[in-house]
């Protein structure tokens, strides 16, 4: 049993806390921390409900001082981290100064076009640091690439005694273009309408994407390549750090891509200028900070940050406010059998229901996804199954302990033979 801190508080905090709550044989005390300590407040009665003793604390990770005094005073084995992937490196420093493992579902700042030295996250630049406290640090525990990567290992163990192609196809919903004339057009309101990127867009027609052929890195063209999911959605290739880290982590893979739902340059987005003028009337698109609470925040920078973008439409992102209809990740490989060595194909898809997922969680199927794989990170760790002085993502450890772990979380695996992409 750990002294388990959770960092940040959302919908995935929740399941985390409600299942600790109900099997408690992982943890023996649960602290909650984040900025708004009114959210944790109302996780704690929760739990108080349930019989389980919950503290809670309010934590700016900007505020180093603070921050350690709730740790110390908390001393915790475990660290959570459930805030934004761009505060990893802090919440990972105070892991280290609170002399505890850590653990985070996501990735930060994975190279995007990998080289044989970028091939690692920022995350891994502390690994000295656990290395030395011998301290574990498991990051990117999530769906991608933690769960995903498992589902290989598994692939190449029982099924494969050489595997020649991996095709990796990310389906986040239904999307609803209507078409006028012969011109497709997409009227979806996303956040770059209200507000202009700081930088220029990376993700239009000239972005550049990789994929791996004959175990070398090749630049393309984004939507370059459009094929089909097992559902008949089109897809496009695209770049992903499930690739990066299928390199990293299993280097002997000659071909690797990747796709996910995708616009072509031909279709055409037209802004809705009806919703767009409803929320200047509304003040919403104001850049003038108001007082929400303890924070100051402009309406158009919530605004923002809460619509969906065109530049993100994979397995971790909704392709709109609330992604519709079966969300699903297929995994296809192709390569020679492990019982004759003949040619063989296999695929592996992990389906999901956005609507479902949204009643039951408040959040889309990927999320729940992502959220499941991390739980059973989170219980391998408080049972120390996990455990290695240093920082790793989840393929440093026992493929087939992890797959039981996020299928009994309710993560469903469908294979199924003789099916190449």
């Amino acid at each position: 049993m750990k002294r388990v801190l959770i960092l940040g508080c959302n919908e995935t905090t929740k399941r985390l806390l409600i299942d600790l709550c109900n099997h408690k044989s992982f943890a023996s005390d649960i602290c909650l921390a984040s900025r708004q300590k009114a959210d944790c407040d109302e996780l704690r009665n929760l739990a108080a409900s349930m019989g389980v003793r919950v503290t809670t604390s309010g934590i700016d990770m900007t505020n180093v001082e603070g921050a350690m005094m709730m740790v110390r005073i908390f001393a915790p084995d475990l660290v959570i981290n459930l805030l934004p992937p761009e505060l990893s490196l802090d919440a990972m420093s105070l892991a280290i100064k609170a002399k505890a493992d850590y653990i985070d579902s996501t990735l930060f700042e994975v190279p995007e076009i990998p080289s044989s030295t970028s091939l690692l996250s920022k995350q891994f630049r502390m690994f000295g640091e656990f290395h030395n406290t011998g301290k574990t640090a498991v990051c990117g525990a999530g769906f991608v690439p933690g769960a995903v990567n498992a589902i290989i290992r598994r692939a190449s163990k029982y099924d494969f005694n050489k595997i020649d192609y991996i095709d990796l196809i990310a389906v986040s919903g239904e999307r609803k273009i209507a078409k006028k004339g012969r011109v497709e057009i997409d009227d979806t309101l996303y956040s770059e309408d209200v507000k202009a990127p700081v930088v220029a867009n990376k993700f239009g027609p000239d972005k550049k994407v990789f994929y791996i052929a004959d175990s070398k890195v090749v630049e393309a063209e984004a939507n370059s390549i459009e094929l089909k999911s097992s559902s008949g959605t089109k897809v496009y290739l695209d770049s992903s750090h499930m690739v990066t880290d299928l390199i990293k982590e299993i280097p002997d893979i000659p071909n690797i891509r990747y796709f996910k739902l995708g616009r072509k340059p031909t279709v055409e987005h037209i802004p809705p200028q009806d919703k767009i003028d409803f929320l200047e009337e509304l003040g919403l698109l104001s850049n003038k900070p108001v007082k929400v609470g303890n924070v100051e925040v402009a309406p158009l920078d919530l605004l923002a940050a809460i619509l969906p973008k065109q530049s993100d439409q994979g397995a971790t992102t909704p392709i709109e406010a609330k992604a519709k209809g079966t969300a699903s990740y297929e995994i296809y490989i192709t390569g020679k059998s492990k019982k004759d060595n003949s040619d063989y194909a296999k695929s592996y898809i992990i389906a999901g229901d956005n609507e479902n997922a949204y009643e039951k969680y408040g959040v889309n199927a990927f999320d729940e996804l992502k959220g499941s794989a991390l739980i059973a990170g989170v219980k391998l760790m408080c049972r120390d199954k996990w455990k290695k002085a240093g920082v790793f993502t989840p393929a440093a450890f026992d493929c087939d302990e992890y797959y039981k772990a996020f299928t009994a979380e309710g993560i469903k695996v469908s294979e199924g033979e003789g099916k190449p992409f």
